[in-house]
């Protein structure tokens, strides 16, 4: 996971979540309005998780890269990686619950 940028690592587990639980079957305008909308849930609940671990040092450096205009998602996972013990780890613990939370969504 380390080598795969953060967009479309996030991009893709949120598709196979969705698609385990029915999505894959809405009308296809219907997958191009609600898929956005569910990967933006997913990286927002990830930062949500991630921003409090980071210490004051990384914090600065967060404030710093966010200001650029020209970062990208790869810099980003740079920064996450060199900045949060066991990266990878942490993110693939969000999203397994957010799916957990799209799969009770889905049976409603």
């Amino acid at each position: 996971m380390a080598q795969e940028s953060s967009q479309n690592f996030i991009h893709e587990y949120v598709v196979k979540a969705l698609n385990e639980n029915g999505f894959d079957k809405l009308a296809p305008e219907a997958q191009k309005e609600y898929l956005p909308q569910f990967v933006a849930q997913a990286e927002q609940r990830i930062g949500a998780v991630l921003l409090p671990m980071l210490n004051e040092e990384a914090a600065n450096a967060f404030m710093e890269l966010s200001k650029k205009n020209n970062v990208t998602a790869d810099d980003w996972w740079k920064f996450w990686n060199e900045n949060i013990p066991d990266f990878a780890g942490v993110v693939k613990k969000t999203l397994d619950e957010f799916t957990k939370e799209i799969k009770q969504a889905f049976t409603m």
